[in-house]
């Protein structure tokens, strides 16, 4: 997925700042400040948010800061807005000039980063009700066992995204499969996969991708070591993962070209009904109504294949702000269930982190369309989702791990070789 907008862009992985080289180191007492809360708001902050001062977030915007200075006389927020592109640079330099904005707009890795300088105030100790006012996969994200061994939070959960399963009802009834008994696991997958190859005579494709960190991670391996500093997924399980792909790889249950440039991805294969699974957010049929109306209506979904992943988008509050009260004040009334649930509507496809929007019909009741179904499953996989990729994990990790996948599922190594390659490397890469 292209980086467009910050709302487009929660599914990809940042740049991490600690490439960007930020340096500014701030007295973890920093983060560990206790805000007062007693006295009444008042002054100034700045607000920042990530490509979303457009034509279609900008009135929304400016509705909600005058909603919050009308409730708190004698107060001002300022807002900006930094282009999509290149945001990890401009926060190393905001933070390396000691120019973090009061609030602000981070997703778990950038945040990672800033948190490690001490930029970042611990939210935990400074909202009583924290755990209980957010959904729980959105702020295990912004807890990092190697800052203070995971103790502190460091975002609240804004919008989030996560994966649905879609299956194409006709090409798999075609081939003796029912859609509406998909697969549940991984181990499922395969095992319709050769049903659907063998009847098809290998014309027809329920898998159509090569794993990745998340599918490790769906093996129970744990990808880093207890204190969060090193890659550890060179496990047993994750080498039988990856032998079961390389078995179904040469078996024809993938296309050919999966692991070359000339593979056009999952989701443009299930749109021209080559293959008859994909994943994306909850709203992938209305979208499909629009863009490829003739597969919209032979389209079902189901809860992602084993534990979803969870994409995030947070607000986090500067531990340097100089009123703290105002910054953090702002941030809870930016991320309260109201408030969350209004920018929901106008980002489809993204779900609020507020945990009280689970009283709300449109997540969880569904009007018996495989589109409301979609919707209810997305909310109820991100209850459970989780942000499978490392903060510490960055592109040219990705690369080399994409790379020793290719060679292994091609019989140029064995399963171990290829993890204990990527591991080894990756590891090196964190000490450049």
């Amino acid at each position: 997925m292209r980086r467009t907008t910050a709302v487009s862009a929660i599914a990809v992985a940042a740049t991490l700042l600690a490439g960007c080289g930020v340096g500014s180191k701030s007295s973890s007492a920093d983060a560990n400040k206790t805000v007062s809360t007693t006295a009444a708001l008042s002054g100034s902050i700045t607000f920042q948010t990530w490509s979303l001062k457009n034509d279609k977030f900008t009135p929304y915007f400016n509705t909600l800061i005058a909603a919050f200075k009308q409730a708190h006389p004698g107060t001002d927020v300022n807002w900006i807005d930094q282009p999509g592109d290149g945001y990890p640079t401009k926060v190393a330099s905001q933070v390396s000039t000691g120019s973090l904005p009061d609030v602000i707009n981070l997703p778990p890795d950038i945040a990672h980063s800033v948190a490690k300088t001490g930029n970042l105030l611990d939210l935990k100790q400074n909202d009583p009700t924290l755990a209980t006012d957010y959904v729980k996969s959105g702020l295990a994200a912004y807890n990092y066992q190697d800052v203070s061994g995971g103790s502190q939070d460091f975002g609240f959960p804004w919008y989030l995204g996560t994966d649905v399963s879609y299956w194409n009802k006709t090409m798999m009834a075609k081939d003796g499969l029912d859609a509406t008994k998909p697969p549940k696991t991984f181990d499922d997958l395969v095992a319709q996969a050769k049903i659907m190859h063998d009847a098809s005579g290998g014309k027809d494709y329920l898998m159509s991708r090569a794993p990745g960190l998340s599918d490790i991670a769906n093996t129970g391996t744990k990808l880093l070591t207890a204190d969060g500093t090193k890659f550890a997924f060179n496990t047993a399980p994750a080498e039988a993962m990856l032998d079961k792909y390389t078995a179904a790889y040469k078996a024809g249950y993938l296309p050919s070209n999966v692991l070359d440039n000339s593979y056009e991805g999952n989701s443009t294969l299930f749109s021209k009904q080559q293959v008859a699974w994909t994943t994306g957010g909850g709203n992938l049929i209305t979208s499909l109504q629009q863009d490829n109306p003739t597969l919209a209506p032979n389209v079902l979904p189901s809860p992602a294949l084993d534990t979803a992943p969870l994409y995030v988008q947070g607000l986090s509050v500067s531990s340097k702000s100089k009123n703290l009260p105002l910054a953090l004040a702002f941030a809870e009334f930016v991320t309260n269930n109201a408030n969350q649930t209004a920018f929901v509507k106008l980002a489809p496809g993204f779900l609020p982190g507020s945990a009280a929007s689970a009283n709300d019909p449109q997540y969880t009741k569904s009007d018996g369309t495989p589109q409301g179904d979609a919707a209810v499953i997305a909310y109820q996989d991100m209850q459970t989702a989780v942000n499978f990729t490392p903060p510490i994990w960055t592109d040219a990790m990705n690369t080399i791990l994409n790379q020793e996948i290719a060679k292994a599922m091609t019989g140029k190594e064995t399963s171990k070789q290829a993890l204990d390659n990527t591991v080894n490397q990756a590891n090196a890469l964190l000490t450049q």
